[in-house]
């Protein structure tokens, strides 16, 4: 059935897949190393992994910095505090892919900030980099498909970032299942 229906049909259907999105306005993404998060998934269930299933980004407004987009992560744990990995994360409501299904997720997902005691680590440049600063020369197609290729253990941090930090502000939505260890 998956392959009449789509890749993605058996983990919608079985509840397992949530996507997390900004506001519409959008935020801006740090470099790499950076220490303020502003979109990002914290696994901080010990008994489920987040399996990266797509990304999705989109020029909002504000003056583009060239640069490739990245994921980056860090281990955080599982707990905030002054001198952990991860001192300040604003939570955001992810959604169930399947609509009303009622099911929530484990994880704890931010479309706007968190902080970082200690910069993170590029994981993965996407393959989508900002070629101009001006704004308005077509569609900015900001579509990646992990294809599952990024798994995400209990108490690590992954989040969007930029070989560069980014000025311009991109509103943004990701994908992932929730599967047990």
């Amino acid at each position: 059935m998956a392959a009449t229906y789509g890749k993605y049909y058996d983990a919608v259907a079985a509840g397992y897949v949530f996507i997390g999105s900004t506001a519409a306005a959008g935020v801006a993404f740090p470099i790499s190393t950076g220490t303020a998060v502003t979109f990002g998934l914290w696994n901080t269930s010990p008994t489920k992994s987040a399996i990266l299933l797509t990304l999705d980004l989109g020029y909002t407004s504000g003056t583009i910095a060239l640069g490739s987009l990245a994921i980056s992560n860090q281990y955080c744990g599982f707990a905030l505090g002054t001198a952990a990995p991860l001192s300040a994360f604003t939570d955001g409501t992810p959604k169930n892919a399947l609509l009303t299904s009622g099911a929530g997720s484990s994880m704890r997902f931010t479309p706007s900030a968190a902080t970082l005691t200690t910069g993170g680590t590029a994981l993965k440049f996407i393959g989508k980099g900002i070629e101009s600063a001006t704004a308005g020369l077509g569609v900015f197609d900001g579509h990646y498909d992990f294809d599952g290729g990024v798994i995400v253990p209990p108490g690590n941090l992954v989040f969007l970032s930029s070989s560069i930090a980014q000025t311009g502000l991109f509103s943004a939505s990701l994908m992932w299942a929730e599967v047990p260890n």
